[in-house]
């Protein structure tokens, strides 16, 4: 009998990949993805001041950080399986609400539960699945999941104000919450924690295991030793963490304002939307591109020269004034930089802890992250000029880079 062939990128890893990235383009965009144009709609049809809404909308993601850490010690109880399907349909029903509501504090509440969730099946769930199954390539296929995370930019941002128009605010909640609830579903078939479970082995390497049933069993029951005050106590912790968080921070203040931006510099809105639609575009590229770099040279060093093309990308926003070539340097590279950036965090952490002491090191760096993504977005909310918001994300792009070159990658965890 032949022998069954295994591959890091066989049909069901394919699948896998093709589903995480699903839920980090679900995260991404109704946690993340609604400030330029999501909001500004329900501002105006119900009434709302939208600077609250925005404003609102970074503590949302504070909570999603705040999530990533309390979901990292569920997950290792109940897997990232059921963790993402419970979280996925709980989202689902909060959308509907989300639709209907007509009250400005519980329609805010809603929203802070819906970013709070975000840390669970996104963060949680999709990570540790990436961190599973592949411990050792988790770089170049981040790489291709993560194109989810910037799918945003061309295919929510633009559509949603067009399905808003033709369905109403309840309907197109709705409409999401069935995605959600069909996702969840999809993940109740089809996903296995590990690829143990799947009759794979992690990286599709077979050397990996001897005996994979007691291998599904020993991760089941795993103890890390990397307790939070251990990771705390590191330095690379803070290094990782709040570098990576710096380079977030800076993405999220351009994506949160690069429309109202453009109009409020007398560009039009076409043309600020078209930025957009490309700049998804190069996110995917950028994702792909520093996901190669990443398995390459390796994380650190990927990271590094991420950082000199963000602050290239910046140099060109505090040009956008002076001309709409500027406007589209900008938004390209930007774009193609936050593609790369929300691959390289998650692989760096695997690459100093490993699959098995991933969750213990990602929900404390990965909440340093998240904080400063939120930071990014309420910075839209207290500046009226963008450009000095952007030579604000310039300076806190140097910091996160010198404590990038600071970080060490060497591998802590568990063989």
């Amino acid at each position: 009998m032949e022998q069954k062939k295994h591959s890091w990128f066989g049909p069901k890893q394919i699948g896998l990949m093709v589903y995480t990235a699903i839920l980090f383009l679900i995260g991404t965009s109704i946690i993340g993805g609604n400030n330029n144009t999501v909001y500004p709609l329900f501002a105006e049809i119900r009434g709302w001041d939208v600077n609250i809404l925005n404003a609102i909308s970074g503590i949302a993601i504070f909570l999603k950080a705040i999530g990533v850490i309390v979901f990292a010690v569920v997950v290792r109880k109940t897997g990232a399986k059921k963790l993402t399907i419970i979280t996925l349909i709980i989202s689902a029903i909060l959308l509907i609400i989300f639709g209907t509501v007509k009250s400005l504090p519980i329609f805010l509440i809603v929203m802070l539960a819906i970013g709070f969730l975000g840390g669970a099946y996104e963060k949680n769930g999709g990570m540790t699945l990436t961190a599973n199954w592949w411990p050792t390539k988790k770089g170049v296929v981040l790489g291709f999941t993560t194109m989810g995370i910037v799918a945003m930019n061309f295919l929510y941002v633009p559509m949603m104000p067009k399905i808003i128009g033709r369905f109403g605010l309840e309907g197109a909640m709705l409409i999401l919450a069935i995605i959600l609830a069909a996702v969840a579903i999809i993940g109740a078939i089809a996903v296995k924690n590990t690829p143990e479970e799947a009759g794979e082995y992690p990286d599709g390497d077979p050397t990996y295991a001897v005996d994979s049933s007691k291998i599904v069993e020993e991760m089941k029951n795993y103890k890390s030793p990397f307790t939070t005050a251990k990771v705390l106590k590191d330095p690379n912790t803070w290094f990782i963490g709040l570098g990576a968080g710096f380079a977030f921070l800076a993405v999220m203040s351009y994506i949160a304002s690069a429309i109202p931006g453009m109009l409020a510099m007398g560009y039009d809105y076409t043309m600020a939307a078209a930025i957009f639609a490309v700049g998804g575009i190069m996110g995917v590229v950028g994702s792909f591109i520093f996901g190669v770099i990443d398995q390459k040279v390796g994380t650190r060093k990927a990271f590094i020269l991420y950082f000199v093309c963000i602050i290239v990308g910046f140099v060109f926003a505090l040009l956008m004034p002076k001309s709409i070539v500027f406007c589209w340097l900008a938004g390209i590279v930007i774009f193609a930089a936050q593609g790369a950036l929300c691959n390289l965090l998650p692989s760096y952490v695997a690459t100093k802890y490993g699959r098995w002491d991933y969750t213990a090191g990602y929900k404390i760096i990965g909440f340093l992250f998240e904080v400063m993504a939120g930071v990014g977005v309420m910075m839209t909310g207290f500046f009226a000029n963008v450009i000095v918001m952007y030579g604000v994300a310039m300076v806190c792009l140097v910091i996160g880079l010198i404590f990038m070159i600071l970080s060490k990658d060497t591998f802590i965890g568990k063989r």
